[in-house]
């Protein structure tokens, strides 16, 4: 699954971008049914309560209208990669229960309910 990385400087270090794109092919190996298409945003701030952290913004389009925008920052960027896509993977399953790919598929009007 390609992934479009942006940022400041971090994005452009190899072993960051590696490790992005290495959570964004698990992530599309654990729902292979789903087109997801994601983009990764990460970059240093300034917290004043914080300190200097590293913020890691992943936007997720499953199709059908969903969309999925997680944000974390955390001190270390290996840390907050790791954390953006384990909330994307618990998050794609949460929406998976509510409507499941099959009935994902068929075009569903506007406030319909899916119930099981």
């Amino acid at each position: 699954m390609p992934i479009a990385i942006s940022g400041d400087t971090l994005a452009l270090d190899k072993a960051i971008r590696r490790q992005i794109e290495s959570e964004a092919q698990r992530l599309a190996e654990r729902f292979p049914d789903e087109r997801i298409e994601t983009r990764a945003r990460i970059g240093e701030e300034f917290d004043p309560l914080h300190g200097h952290r590293v913020r890691c913004e992943l936007r997720a389009d499953l199709g059908h209208g969903r969309q999925l925008v997680i944000r974390e920052a955390r001190k270390d960027a290996a840390e907050a990669i790791r954390e953006v896509f384990l909330v994307a993977r618990r998050n794609i399953r949460q929406l998976r229960r509510r409507i499941p790919p099959a009935l994902g598929a068929q075009a569903l009007p506007a406030g319909a309910v899916v119930s099981r």
